[in-house]
């Protein structure tokens, strides 16, 4: 029978169908404009009630309303094309098309386009539980599928699913092959344009509270796994901007400028690692002190060793980076780069000036000076908090001398300003510091509350030194709240490497802590393995195989040939089956030539038991022998489960025999 004249109102194909589309926008609905979501609810919604009372609604009626919607997606995104607006319009379409459909084509246009409206949800959600998700709903759709191709609709569901179920199965292979050997693109795949990215992370601007302001968001920032030996956390600055140029109240970006690879500085390496760095949708690419050599081609390398993206970061990305010990002792400052790393305003903040300076001229060189402000900050009364007292004019005189009281962005300003008042060249470098260790997983987790800001000093024959003035405030006046952030930094004075042992991280868990570093230890692994699998990793892992970038035909023709056998030998199991289900038609056609030949009519529009039925009215004496071999036949031919070979050579044999 022809499946293609089978209508739509067949039992249960409609629901069915809502069914799938609701299942394939449901990831959608919780990103796209609440009118856009509340608009294909509404929809199919509209659909099942039509469905139900049978009512046919005007072609016209349906157009308007899908060039209102048109129309809507244009007015509110001013475009068409993009990641929102594309998925939003697509989305309302798709629902548009069930509400006009009529007949079988219909139907099987919104089927195979689901497969594609599906995988747009990984767009906005690219974790392992989406992928289940995913995966389960392309066998609801493979449901609606057969659904759509049986004469009785949806009635035997159970039967539909189980179908389902072996298809994808049987399709699981060539899933794996392609997805390992199809050569893969150079950027990600999920990639498009957005209109409306937004990000959480560190900006390039620090003012007082920008730091504190991302205490309070546990999300994830990257993710960290060290090939070999792995740093104490005391050490762990992850460096991400510098900021040199103050107007008094912000730092911001001074002038910079790309390093050639030439120009590149002398430095001993030190620990190599690789990070998962989640979409903050800024440019800047953070990395273990010291940063010399950049991760790939995208990035950059500028003269104040920090990285950046040539693009935002909207989507998760993966490289591998070094660390380095960059050798300063042949290194000197520029007229420039003194000037740029010791300017202040000239207004404002003259107390902290003329401390700085008359401080400077006891201490006599720049490290004992260094000392001597740490040991001030250490010995006063200065507070660590979430909450200092706000300072409108004079933030630097305010702080020092008045509320002594501020987050890791006060003491950075403050302890730059007085460097630089006193003729030391200085700098703020804003990145993360610190990071969780997951032992199911041997990798650290940073998240946006580790977002730290920390100083660097230039000293003659030394370089640029970091020095993180949190650090040596007294525990006594730490913020119970934050006393583990401060216990992890690096000190000027002491070595704090025996905090930051592995062992620490195991102790006293809670179970769901345990519960969710364990996740957090398979949603890296899906996000390296799986969602992470570009060509970089697809050649390096062909090459240990012996396929090089060279060889790229030869994996073509591996695939082609795969696919090939494959799919003969799926077709060779079906032609078995069919050419077995053949012996037994054939030696039903004998048996009714032989019953012809005894004066039975035989009629094509009839079935064996329609047969069997008029047999035993019209030719009583002829039902006895006919019976056993109408009624195995009708056992083989029409029976749920797998019919045997012994039993259909059996038939086979008796309807020969029969005479």
């Amino acid at each position: 029978m022809n499946t293609q004249l089978l209508p739509l109102t067949r039992p249960g194909v409609i629901p069915l169908l809502i069914l799938v589309q609701a299942i394939v926008l449901l990831p959608l609905w919780f990103y796209l404009p609440a009118w856009i979501s509340i608009s294909t609810v509404a929809l199919l919604c509209i659909r099942f009630v039509v469905y139900k009372k049978k009512i046919k609604l005007p072609s016209w009626l349906i157009l308007i309303l899908a060039l209102c919607a048109l129309g809507g997606v244009f007015v509110y995104f001013r475009t068409i094309s993009g990641r929102e607006a594309g998925v939003g319009l697509i989305s309302l379409m798709y629902t548009f098309k069930l509400l006009e459909a009529k007949n079988y084509r219909d139907g099987a246009l919104i089927l195979f386009i689901s497969f594609f409206i599906l995988v747009t949800a990984f767009l906005y959600d690219e974790s392992i539980l989406m992928g289940f998700y995913l995966f389960a709903s392309i066998m609801v759709i493979l449901m609606g599928l057969i659904a759509l191709n049986s004469l009785k609709g949806v009635e035997g569901i159970r039967q539909i699913g189980k179908t389902s179920g072996v298809a994808l199965l049987q399709a699981l292979p060539i899933m794996l092959i392609l997805f390992f050997l199809f050569p893969r693109l150079s950027g990600p795949l999920w990639a498009m344009p957005s209109q409306r990215e937004t990000g959480l992370g560190i900006d390039d601007e620090m003012i007082p509270g920008s730091m504190a302001g991302l205490y309070g968001f546990d999300e994830i920032a990257f993710r960290v796994d060290f090939e070999d030996a792995s740093p104490p956390i005391s050490q762990m600055y992850w460096r991400g901007l510098v900021l040199s140029k103050f107007n008094g109240i912000a730092w911001t970006r001074g002038t910079e400028s790309l390093l050639r690879s030439e120009d590149y500085p002398v430095g001993e390496p030190t620990y190599a690692y690789r990070v998962q760095l989640e979409a903050n949708n800024r440019h800047w690419i953070f990395g273990l002190e010291d940063l010399i050599e950049p991760p790939n081609q995208q990035i950059l390398l500028f003269n104040n060793y920090t990285w950046r993206n040539s693009q935002r970061v909207t989507q998760r990305q993966l490289y591998s980076a070094q660390s380095y010990d960059i050798d300063y002792s042949n290194t000197e400052l520029s007229e420039w780069q003194i000037q740029t790393n010791t300017e202040l305003p000239d207004n404002g903040n003259q107390e902290t000036k003329e401390w700085a300076i008359n401080e400077y001229e006891r201490a006599g060189e720049p490290k004992e000076f260094v000392r001597f402000v740490l040991s001030y900050i250490r010995q006063q009364n200065y507070h660590y908090t979430l909450l200092p007292k706000i300072i409108e004019q004079n933030v630097i005189d305010g702080f020092w001398f008045g509320s002594r009281e501020g987050y890791c962005e006060h003491y950075a300003s403050a302890f730059v300003f007085i460097m630089r008042a006193a003729g030391i060249p200085a700098r703020v470098v804003t990145g993360y510091q610190g990071g969780e260790y997951n032992p199911y997983g041997d990798y650290y987790i940073v998240r946006q509350k580790d977002a730290h800001a920390w100083t660097e000093v230039w000293l003659e024959g030394e370089g640029w030194r970091r020095v993180d003035p949190t650090a040596a405030i007294h525990p006594s006046r730490v913020d119970d709240s934050l006393l583990n952030q401060t216990s992890s930094r690096d000190d000027w004075f002491t070595d704090f490497d025996s905090l930051s042992d592995r062992e620490n991280s195991e102790l006293a868990r809670s179970l769901l802590e345990k519960i969710s570093l364990r996740w957090d230890a398979m949603q890296s692994f899906w996000n390296e393995t799986v969602m992470g699998y570009d060509r970089d990793i697809q050649l390096n892992w062909l090459s240990k195989l012996g396929i090089n970038n060279d060889q790229w035909r030869y994996l073509g023709y591996a695939l082609l040939a795969t696919i090939l056998f494959t799919g003969a030998g799926f077709g060779l199991w079906i032609l078995g089956q069919a050419k077995s289900r053949d012996k037994v038609e054939s030696a039903y056609r004998q048996f009714q030539t032989i019953l012809a030949k005894q004066g039975v009519e035989l009629k094509l529009s009839e079935g064996p038991k329609d047969l069997l039925n008029r047999i035993k009215q019209e030719h009583p004496e002829l039902y006895a022998k006919v019976v056993p071999v109408i009624k195995h036949y009708i056992a083989i031919r029409y029976q749920k489960d797998k019919v045997s070979g012994s039993s259909q050579q059996s038939f086979i044999k008796a309807a020969k025999t029969y005479h």
